[in-house]
């Protein structure tokens, strides 16, 4: 097997997570409230805008040509996305500028985004992909599996079409033949890869957890004073 073959393999439990977990199944299905999917983009926007620097970094620890210009253009198109987000989506959700000024990332889009800046700045090129991969690759794979749902809410219907459309897939077995590729030149780091590939496939799933809870950094405090 391949790589990634192999990665997806191992880590199929957090996957299965994401595919039923009740805010993608409510918003394949269109019962997601309106207001949890507000919590999800905010903190969306804010992984997006990191994401983008994650992948320049990359870019400058890549050793060809190509992979330069492969996480570039990914990032350019990313940061595109992000702002087209300001402009539209934002909007039509009525996300003020106060709100934006006054963001904070919930505590775990905070954490994803420190995990792969981590794997970025004290790695090669390979380490900082291997744990910038799934998201796309999930989402890919989550559109496809519910292309044909009509959740009948317009935010959720283009959703799924934007990660269901099939150049989106193409782009996707793209980059998992980039990885492969940057897996294979180093079998002694196949290890470190995919622990990076791992955790990031953990934080994906926790990442619909937060906006379903709503989470914010006051939790569950335990006051052992009482106890």
């Amino acid at each position: 097997m391949t790589f990634c073959e192999e990665v997806r393999k191992e880590t199929d439990l957090y996957w299965k997570g994401s595919f039923e977990h009740p805010f993608v199944k409510g918003l394949v299905e269109g019962t997601l409230p309106i207001e949890k999917f507000r919590f999800y983009i905010m903190q969306d926007a804010y992984y997006l805008r990191n994401y983008t620097k994650v992948l320049a970094i990359a870019a400058s620890k890549a050793t060809t040509n190509e992979d330069i210009n492969h996480f570039l253009e990914t990032a350019h198109h990313i940061n595109e996305a992000e702002l087209a987000l300001h402009r539209t989506v934002f909007k039509e959700l009525n996300v003020s500028e106060q709100e934006l000024e006054e963001f904070e990332p919930a505590p775990a889009a905070y954490n994803y985004v420190s995990h792969m800046y981590n794997a970025a700045y004290t790695g090669d090129v390979a380490e900082a992909f291997a744990a910038m991969l799934p998201c796309p690759w999930l989402y890919q794979e989550i559109g496809e599996k519910y292309k044909d749902k009509k959740p009948s809410v317009k935010f959720y219907e283009e959703w799924i079409a934007m990660y269901s459309d099939p150049a989106y897939k193409e782009k996707i077995e793209v980059q998992k033949t980039l990885l492969n590729r940057l897996a294979e030149g180093q079998p002694e780091k196949v290890s470190v890869l995919k622990s990076h590939f791992k955790k990031s496939c953990f934080y994906e799933w926790k990442f619909w957890e937060m906006p379903w809870n709503l989470e914010d950094w006051k939790g569950e405090v335990v006051n052992y004073e009482f106890i």
